[in-house]
């Protein structure tokens, strides 16, 4: 199998880097309650923070498309790069919350701009086993988020602060930046980019991924953002009982990762996904109604959100052959619209009446979106 592949470094990269960003971007959940003894806030100013965070990553994720198409992935990343290591040094000394409310804004616009070079230039790198590999890819950024929930953890315990973390991260970008520049991609010749959003939202098909792929990214992002919370406040847990439910959530999404593209590739597309999206739901609900005791199926339900994201990036650069660096990045815009409403809610929610009722915003987003993946694979009945 390596043998048949081209750009072998840039892929390397591109793993190396996507655990980078898997590390750094999922530490934020575990210090939510560091933020708000530190600047005296509520649950609902977190799912401010978290809401607009997703904000910048909607209009970096739009406009990332049409830029990877104009100047390459190359020098996209290189931008993003230095943008989100400014903000991450920013978030380190960050006096008050604004500020920090600043740095997570721009943070988000910078990981928006790599997520979507990422994706965008995947179909090229991967050409021959682009299930397996593009897989592969996200399960580097599932081990990156696995490691940082008990390292942010233990920090913790060990009296580091979120600050010290940060500055960390700061580091770990620079690092980045260093492979990036030496490392050769593949030549991209720039495109004119058809960039009409009312005809491409009139595509059911659009509209369709919009709301599939949205609701199952809030099940992930909200899971990563709320779950520690969650347990601290609904079950009276420690922050190191907490992370480490959090960990073995994100151990078996990265094994699911690791494993998915085989599977993808031996069951085929909508197979693969209908069982894993119903084990997921099914292993979610049970952990969620049966409370503390079986806390453990939540964490265990991550083995089936491993292929569902990646395998979507798949199916979409299968599903639109033409403009599809544009499309991909309108999709994934919109799908963070969703991801940013929904979170906003749970903060609501989590102040209003608790952070249980809150959380169960998360199975019943999966539900919705199995119902929505059901009507893709309708149309498109050749995966």
């Amino acid at each position: 199998m390596i043998k048949n592949i081209k750009y072998k470094p840039a892929i390397i990269f591109i793993f190396l880097n996507m655990l980078i960003i898997g590390f750094c971007e999922s530490i934020k959940g575990v210090f939510v309650s560091q933020f708000k003894e530190v600047f005296q806030i509520s649950d609902s100013s977190i799912g401010f923070m978290f809401s607009l965070s997703i904000f910048g990553y909607i209009i970096s994720t739009y406009a990332g498309g049409i830029l990877c198409s104009k100047f390459g992935q190359k020098k996209v990343l290189v931008f993003s790069t230095i943008i989100i290591g400014i903000s991450y040094l920013i978030t380190s000394v960050a006096p008050t919350f604004t500020i920090l409310l600043i740095s997570v804004f721009v943070t988000n616009i910078g990981t928006g701009l790599q997520g979507i070079s990422v994706n965008s230039i995947s179909p090229i790198l991967f050409i021959t086993y682009n299930t397996i590999l593009i897989n592969l890819t996200h399960f580097f950024y599932g081990f990156g988020v696995s490691i940082s929930q008990k390292f942010s953890g233990n920090m913790i315990l060990k009296g580091f602060t979120f600050r010290d973390v940060f500055l960390i991260n700061s580091g770990l970008m620079l690092l980045s930046l260093f492979f990036i520049l030496f490392t050769k991609f593949p030549k991209v010749e720039p495109v004119n980019v058809e960039s009409n959003i009312f005809k491409a939202l009139k595509s059911k098909l659009v509209l369709l991924f919009i709301f599939a792929q949205g609701l199952y990214v809030f099940s992930e992002v909200g899971f990563l953002n709320w779950f520690v919370n969650f347990a601290q406040t609904s079950y009276n847990f420690t922050i190191d009982q907490a992370t480490h439910y959090s960990a073995i959530f994100f151990l078996v999404f990265t094994f699911g990762r690791l494993t998915g593209g085989f599977v993808v590739h031996r069951l085929s597309i909508k197979r693969s996904m209908l069982i894993y999206l119903s084990m997921s739901l099914i292993l979610f609900w049970s952990g969620y109604l049966l409370k503390s005791n079986f806390i453990i199926l939540i964490s265990l339900s991550g083995f089936f959100f491993s292929i569902i994201f990646p395998t979507t990036i798949t199916i979409i650069g299968k599903a639109f052959k033409e403009n599809t660096s544009y499309i991909m990045g309108l999709i994934l815009s919109f799908v963070s619209i969703i991801n940013m409403l929904m979170n906003s809610l749970m903060g609501i929610l989590s102040t209003y009446l608790s952070s249980y009722i809150a959380f169960s915003l998360i199975p019943i987003a999966l539900s919705l979106s199995l119902l929505f993946y059901i009507n893709i694979f309708k149309k498109i009945d050749t995966l």
